[in-house]
């Protein structure tokens, strides 16, 4: 084993808490720009209009959230200066290695693979008892703001940066669809939590408000990034079913006639807007 080279590793941890802290806190600090001092406003481009969080509640995510991304931030350096000398992963460098099918098809594996487990993760810490030890700590903030994303008990934080590391010690997968994938996954986790109503332009991403709607919801629409997982096992938030804090499963209670999921689409954003807002 390759003795300790104390500057390449500080290196890497200072690069990877730059960035990673840069991209919270940049993202954070656009949308507090943008949005979060228009509270006059709030109609016409936040997700639940009438309900904030408090400024403690506001300082206590930008404290854990923070914490949790340097934390984070220092194993991913870590990582990557293990694999600059040698570590083994299943990662690869150079296309012609495998050829561009191959690395297509694999990239599409893990994204689609860490979303699902992200997915199944999710929902199991919203069984009673994980949900009760562990998850409420990231639910205490029923509105939700950028900075709630990464706002979330240690251990949870932990299962998350677990499931995106795992695949790269099995799964031989191009650095830069590793890359690509992880600061896909982690913006939109940052915009998800944001509060205001955006939708992407890839039509199979979530728009913001299935997200704010599971903070407001609770134990419904688990999907990280996509739609798609909640849709094929029934945790969709759904017409004429009631949802709260004591209601596990994600199925809801109720429904009957007219119990179809819940239109996320452009169309029924635009239709709530001017319900919302005569000015929309």
């Amino acid at each position: 084993m390759q003795p300790l080279d104390v500057p390449a590793l500080s290196r890497f941890i200072a690069m990877s808490v730059a960035g990673g802290l840069g991209m919270y806190w940049g993202v954070g600090l656009l949308f507090e720009r943008l949005y979060y001092r228009r509270r006059t406003e709030a109609a016409e481009w936040k997700c639940q209009p009438k309900r904030w969080p408090s400024p403690a509640a506001r300082r206590r995510e930008i404290l854990l959230g923070s914490a949790n991304m340097t934390v984070g931030s220092i194993a991913s350096g870590c990582f990557v200066y293990w694999v600059s000398k040698g570590g083994a992963t299943t990662m690869y460098f150079s296309v012609a290695e495998r050829g561009v099918a191959f690395t297509v098809a694999t990239g599409l594996a893990y994204l689609l693979g860490t979303d699902l487990a992200l997915y199944l993760a999710h929902r199991a810490y919203h069984t009673p008892t994980l949900y009760r030890l562990v998850h409420r700590t990231h639910h205490r903030w029923t509105s939700p703001t950028v900075f709630t994303a990464m706002a979330m008990h240690p251990v949870e934080w932990a299962t998350y940066q677990s499931i995106m590391a795992a695949p790269l010690f099995f799964l031989p997968v191009h650095v830069g669809a590793v890359i690509f994938t992880l600061l896909f996954t982690n913006y939109y986790a940052l915009v998800d939590h944001s509060g205001v109503r955006l939708h992407s332009w890839l039509p199979f991403v979530a728009p913001t408000q299935f997200h704010d709607d599971h903070h407001a919801h609770f134990h419904v629409n688990y999907g990280q990034t996509f739609p798609l997982w909640d849709r094929v096992f029934g945790t969709m938030r759904r017409k004429n079913r009631r949802y709260g804090a004591a209601v596990f499963g994600g199925a809801g209670e109720g429904g009957g006639a007219n119990d179809e999921p819940w239109d996320y689409g452009r169309r029924a954003d635009a239709v709530a807007r001017a319900e919302i807002s005569p000015r929309a």
